[in-house]
């Protein structure tokens, strides 16, 4: 038996046209909705159209209906994705990174999910899916949590203008089985951006993460050492080896900027050591140094420590151990240091921070990475560089 819709699903279900468009914020109660929808239309002998983003957010949503659906089952198809109902009903899992794959099928209803994270949306949307409603005189719903000015966007406007579409907005406070003191917590934990876009659910001019870029990412070329003579010196590393590039960033903590540099890739950590003992050298004494210490850093650092003045991460262990948990703060204080503290770093990293991005898991946390295809070593190096710069170090006992 499927749960009855709260107050904010019921207003969906008993107000829809024909396409539908569902801005709303986190956790809101998209899954008891689409179950809805998809009994609707299965019961009566028909077939639905489920569309995600990517085949990794596919292969959740396969599982959770499979169990939802198992009691009125007839046959499964785990490589197609396909339910088949004793009704004579069909649901069919598409994912839009290949927005031509639903072509020629016809459908009754087709539900796209988390639509704004969808980057082949407008190819997909025209194109493909709305022409398999054709037959069946077919309905459609869009939901997702905004994400920038995209596609979603212009199609919420384009909802506003009544006809065959209608809209709706609805925070995460609309669902009445989160508590409401566990989302003014993360109000009050969330960078106010965060929380507007993927909590109330409002559109923003901006998607990316990083905001004055411009004014902070403006170091032409690496300093002179005289320069900065009598300043305190640190260094960051961000270690790769082969896909990605390491950083290496060293910075003054009085100027509180970043003094020089390094991004190479497909090195042999052998040299990629020595590149970090030049740099060392050159603005000796180096105050300490913070490198990632996760897989591949843990052997690094314990090679490095001979040479460089390694520093301690809250942890107690030599270097920082990226994870869940110790990514948000890190990044979350670089943000606050390009945007607030005046923290200058080099142009050459400008368009990395420009196009970081973050959104909620569905634990409610953020989750913060590069965009599908791009870097993010340029971010974390900073990131670590002005922990380094900015941190008492008391547990750091520099060695």
């Amino acid at each position: 038996m499927l749960p009855r819709p709260h107050a904010g699903q019921a207003t969906i279900l008993n107000s829809r046209r024909r396409f539908n468009i569902a801005n709303c914020g986190r956790r809101f109660g998209k899954t008891t909705i689409t179950s809805n929808l998809i009994t609707e239309v299965v019961l009566e002998g028909a077939g639905v159209a489920y569309f995600a983003p990517t085949y990794k957010m596919l292969s959740e949503v396969w599982r959770e209906v499979k169990t939802i659906f198992a009691p009125v089952v007839i046959a499964k198809n785990e490589q197609e994705r396909r339910l088949d109902f004793i009704t004579g009903g069909v649901l069919e899992l598409w994912s839009l990174e290949d927005p031509d794959a639903s072509r020629g099928r016809k459908y009754k209803r087709a539900i796209i999910d988390e639509a704004a994270k969808a980057r082949t949306l407008e190819d997909a949307w025209m194109p493909v899916i709305r022409p398999t409603l054709a037959d069946l005189t077919g309905d459609a719903y869009f939901f997702s949590t905004p994400k920038g000015l995209n596609y979603f966007f212009q199609l919420w406007l384009m909802a506003g203008n009544g006809g065959d579409w209608a809209r709706w907005h609805f925070t995460t406070y609309d669902n009445p089985f989160i508590p409401t003191v566990e989302i003014d917590a993360m109000r009050n934990e969330l960078p106010d951006r965060i929380f507007r876009q993927e909590i109330l659910a409002e559109f923003l001019e901006d998607g990316t993460y990083f905001q004055g870029v411009e004014e902070a990412a403006t170091v032409l070329q690496p300093h002179n050492p005289a320069d900065h003579e009598g300043h305190e010196i640190y260094m960051a590393i961000d270690w790769a080896l082969s896909g990605d590039f390491t950083v290496i960033v060293v910075g003054c903590q009085q100027c509180r900027t970043v003094v020089d540099w390094d991004r190479f890739n497909k090195i042999d950590f052998t040299y990629q050591r020595e590149k970090l003992y030049r740099l060392a050298d050159k603005w000796y004494p180096i105050r300490g140094a913070l490198p990632e210490r996760n897989s591949i850093g843990v052997p690094n650092i314990e090679i490095i420590r001979h040479r460089v003045r390694v520093l301690r991460g809250e942890d107690g262990n030599y270097g920082f151990n990226t994870t869940a948990a110790s990514k948000p703060g890190l990044i979350q204080g670089l943000a606050t240091a390009l945007e607030h503290d005046g923290f200058k770093v080099p142009t050459a990293a400008g368009d990395e921070l420009r196009a970081y991005e973050v959104e909620l898991s569905t634990s409610g946390h953020p989750k913060f990475s590069a965009p599908n295809g791009q870097h993010d070593d340029w971010v974390m190096a900073l990131a670590l560089l002005w922990r380094a710069m900015t941190k008492t170090h008391k547990e750091s006992q520099i060695l």
